[in-house]
C-alpha cells in the first residue's frame, strides 16, 4: 500500500494510489503533471487524472522517480 499521503511529493515514476469512480483503489504509475492533477498510467492504455481533492489516496516513491521540471513549468503563472 502506500506510505506518503502528501500529494505535492509525488514525482514522475512513483506509484499512485486512487479511487475510480465506483469507489474501488485502483494503482498506478505517475506519467506527468498538468493543469487538473497527475497523468497516471493504469496499464490498461487508458490515462487517468488524480487530482488531490478528488480522488487521490495516496503514493509510494520509487527507484528512479524524477521531478517533472516541464509540467510544473507548463502549468504556472510564469511569463503570463
Amino acid at each position: 500500500m502506500w506510505e506518503d499521503e502528501l500529494f505535492d511529493e509525488i514525482q514522475k515514476g512513483d506509484k499512485v494510489w486512487y479511487e475510480n469512480e465506483q469507489g474501488q483503489t485502483c494503482k498506478g504509475k505517475a506519467v506527468m503533471i498538468g493543469p487538473m492533477g497527475w497523468v497516471v498510467d493504469t496499464g490498461r492504455g487508458v490515462p487517468k487524472v488524480v487530482n488531490e481533492g478528488y480522488n487521490y489516496l495516496g503514493h509510494k516513491k520509487m527507484p528512479g522517480r524524477t521531478p517533472d521540471h516541464l509540467g510544473h513549468f507548463l502549468n504556472s503563472d510564469y511569463g503570463k
